[in-house]
């Protein structure tokens, strides 16, 4: 019985290796223009997809959320830098919109689970 549980240990502990070094390959996706806004669309389902955002900076940003999951990890998005938190009703698209100076500017979820970021050079 102890055997099988150092088993199932691992096995949780590889999954979860997995899950982040393949959500961390994503390359990244740039903007679409739309009136002057560089505009991103996420949907949030076991991860935020893209997860990897370029733009540039000094340019107005907005960034579509679309939750399609009922997870409670999930229902929020945190931008910590910009002291911004969202409410992320499910099948609900929310906005955050903001101006990027250049640097890196992260955002996850409230217990860091679900990560991503937007990169503006």
């Amino acid at each position: 019985m102890h055997v099988i549980g150092i088993i199932l240990i691992l096995l949780v502990v590889a999954l979860y290796v997995g899950w982040i070094y393949f959500t961390k390959k994503q390359t990244g996706t740039a903007a679409k223009l739309e009136k002057g806004v560089q505009e991103f669309d996420i949907i949030v389902k076991g991860v935020y997809s893209p997860s990897v955002l370029h733009a540039t900076a000094g340019s107005p940003v907005r960034i579509n959320f679309l939750r399609q999951e009922d997870t409670d990890c999930s229902r929020f998005v945190v931008f910590d830098d910009l002291h911004i938190r969202k409410d992320l009703p499910r099948d609900q698209k929310v906005t955050v919109e903001f101006t990027p100076r250049k640097g890196v500017y992260a955002f996850t979820c409230d217990m860091g689970m679900y990560q991503g970021k937007l990169i503006a050079d």
